[in-house]
């Protein structure tokens, strides 16, 4: 009986030391689910830089998909531009630009009618729109510090709502 006791003891004790070794090793997922590692992505900035979204880790983002043709879209941004300049430091927000139906000058003329302060990218070729599986817009995703997708908002988010993202996610 010692013998059975000592060796269901040695295999359970095996097992679980297997298990911790590879669940310690397992990254997440990345996708555009919550729970899910933000995809990465790296768009031109409006002044030609390159902008990935990996270089924000260690800040929470809101990343907000986004056209000067879509009327909520236009309804959000004085929101989001209150926001930015009250919580940049504890929160980052990166307006993706999808240039679908865009051009440079009518982003450049709605940067310039809203004030805009925050970055903006241009996803000229749809690439992160894909990556991000967005259908309508404005959508924007919450990711926190880690670069894990928090929570998903379709729709013009108001500012009361990025306030709580910060609170919950922010520093």
């Amino acid at each position: 009986m010692k013998k059975w006791l000592a060796t269901v003891l040695l295999f359970s004790l095996t097992a679980y030391v297997l298990w911790q070794l590879i669940t310690e090793n397992q990254t997440v997922a990345t996708g555009s689910k919550i729970g899910m590692k933000a995809p990465d992505f790296a768009l031109q900035t409006l002044d030609g830089q390159t902008l990935r979204l990996s270089d924000l880790h260690g800040k929470p983002v809101i990343v907000n998909f986004w056209a000067t043709w879509c009327p909520p879209c236009r309804a959000e941004m004085p929101d989001m531009q209150k926001f930015y300049e009250k919580y940049h430091k504890k929160m980052e927000i990166v307006a993706v630009n999808l240039m679908v139906r865009d051009s440079r000058e009518k982003v450049d003329a709605f940067i310039k009618e809203y004030g805009l302060t925050f970055p903006v990218v241009l996803d000229t070729k749809g690439a992160a729109m894909k990556q991000y599986e967005i259908q309508p817009i404005p959508t924007s995703f919450i990711i926190d510090k880690d670069g894990i997708i928090r929570d998903k908002f379709v729709g013009p988010m108001p500012y009361k709502k990025m306030v709580e993202y910060m609170e919950q996610w922010g520093e």
